[in-house]
């Protein structure tokens, strides 16, 4: 996918950040609320401090232009896998919120084709909302296909976070007179120069399997593989995931975590940015959401931290987005809201605090700061491998038990048994991607 991002920027006649910088064109807020909707329930698993302030501005922005309307959020402080447990079983007992949030690409199409059913669709088409918020013309192709089914808009997309991040402590690197790596071999010698100091180089927070399992996938594999092998890996084109790419990879886990924390599996997300925050582990690897957690928490972009990305020429990228389901009980309402998501006042107001790029390449760029901007500059690229993130790829079902055999490898170290465990669910991509 090399160069897509900039190929649609182009056909949208976007060439210049100051073309990009010209905001308020169709942004689609506005209006009175709809009569018996002065109430919208939204269920989002934002809830970390940066990210339960990014929504939150984002919906202050909707109260400001629909002020009898209140916005409801249930699963404030919620967990995310419990979040999706309660969201299935409303779903499941036809008693749905009234916008829900749900990662564009394979997840969504779950609630498009439930079951995996053409026909049993748990969602409502959202073409009028993309039209009337000015969006659809504004987003790149690459993310409007992870939101669209056989011609028809689904989900509102609302950001793009950056996957394959670095993120360090700069007093720690600047004592140490050390370079934050991009490279393995890099990797490697910063963290034998950190634990030769008596210093964490690495932090792992391994609370939920997943968090490690993506710096595997989005960090480790991109810098040993490139994003292209990551991409076809987890699309299903290759024959299978027993390759020397995948084993070359898996074999840089042992010395890339060497040296890391001994409490990894009490530690969540957020835990590890602060690890690193206070001088207690000197790098952490995520998405870009981590910037805006790291500012959340009073640490100051370049003078606390710093943020590379690694892998040459990769941006891993995932699309927030919100949907309308069928039978939702404020439906007037929940389309008003869904609008302001695809606004640009809406977008400019959310991403700045999640440390995300928005999905709309009309935004004020005066209110992103220089990290986001260059997001936005390597998106637009022809020489970046700008690349769905696995999630967006592959079948929850292939995931969940890979995730978990990761960490497994990571404490045994056995490589032949983690290799069993794709073999065994590989073909659950690979059927996926046979049925479309």
């Amino acid at each position: 996918m090399k160069g897509a991002f900039v190929t649609v920027l182009r056909c949208a006649g976007a060439l210049t950040l100051s073309m990009l910088g010209a905001a308020g064109c169709g942004d689609g807020v506005g209006g009175d609320p709809k009569e018996g909707d002065a109430t919208v329930e939204i269920f989002s698993w934002w809830a970390s401090p940066s990210e339960s302030k990014a929504l939150q501005a984002l919906i202050d922005v909707h109260r400001r232009a629909h002020p009898g309307v209140e916005v409801i959020n249930n699963t404030a402080g919620v967990q995310r896998t419990v979040l999706e447990q309660r969201l299935d079983e409303r779903m499941a007992t036809g008693k749905p919120p009234d916008v829900f949030q749900v990662h564009g690409g394979v997840r969504l199409m779950d609630w498009v084709k439930y079951n995996g059913v053409e026909g049993e669709n748990k969602l409502e088409p959202l073409d009028d909302v993309a039209a009337s918020s000015g969006w659809l013309s504004t987003v790149p192709e690459s993310v409007v296909e992870t939101v669209t089914h056989d011609g028809r808009v689904y989900a509102v997309p609302v950001n793009v976070h950056r996957l394959n991040c670095l993120f360090y402590n700069k007093r720690l690197f600047a004592q140490n007179e050390l370079t934050p790596p991009t490279t393995l071999d890099e990797l490697y010698a910063v963290n034998e120069a950190f634990a030769a100091q008596g210093v964490t180089p690495l932090a792992v927070a391994a609370q939920d399997p997943s968090t490690p399992a993506n710096l595997m996938w989005e960090h480790l594999f991109v810098m040993s593989a490139g994003a292209q092998y990551y991409d076809d890996l987890f699309k299903g084109r290759l024959a299978t995931p027993d390759t020397p790419e995948v084993r070359a990879a898996l074999a840089a886990v042992p010395e890339a975590l060497k040296y890391m924390n001994p409490d990894a599996e009490e530690l969540r997300w957020v835990d590890g940015v602060e690890l690193v925050g206070q001088g207690k582990a000197a790098m952490y690897m995520d998405g870009d959401w981590v910037k805006a957690e790291f500012q959340a928490r009073g640490y100051t972009l370049d003078e606390d931290f710093g943020m590379v990305t690694v892998g040459e020429d990769a941006f891993v990228y995932v699309v927030d987005t919100f949907v309308l389901p069928r039978g939702a009980s404020h439906r007037g309402a929940a389309l008003d809201l869904l609008a302001t998501m695809g606004s640009v006042e809406g977008q400019d107001a959310l991403n700045p605090l999640k440390g995300s790029i928005p999905s709309r390449i009309d935004a004020d760029l005066g209110r992103y700061d220089p990290l986001s901007r260059k997001a936005m500059e390597d998106a637009r690229s022809p020489q970046t491998r700008f690349v769905p993130a696995r999630n967006l790829s592959a079948p929850r079902a292939f995931f969940d038990p890979i995730d978990r055999a990761f960490w497994e490898f990571v404490k045994d170290g056995n490589t032949d048994k983690m290799i069993l465990a794709m073999l065994a669910h590989y073909y659950i991509i690979q059927d996926y991607y046979a049925r479309l």
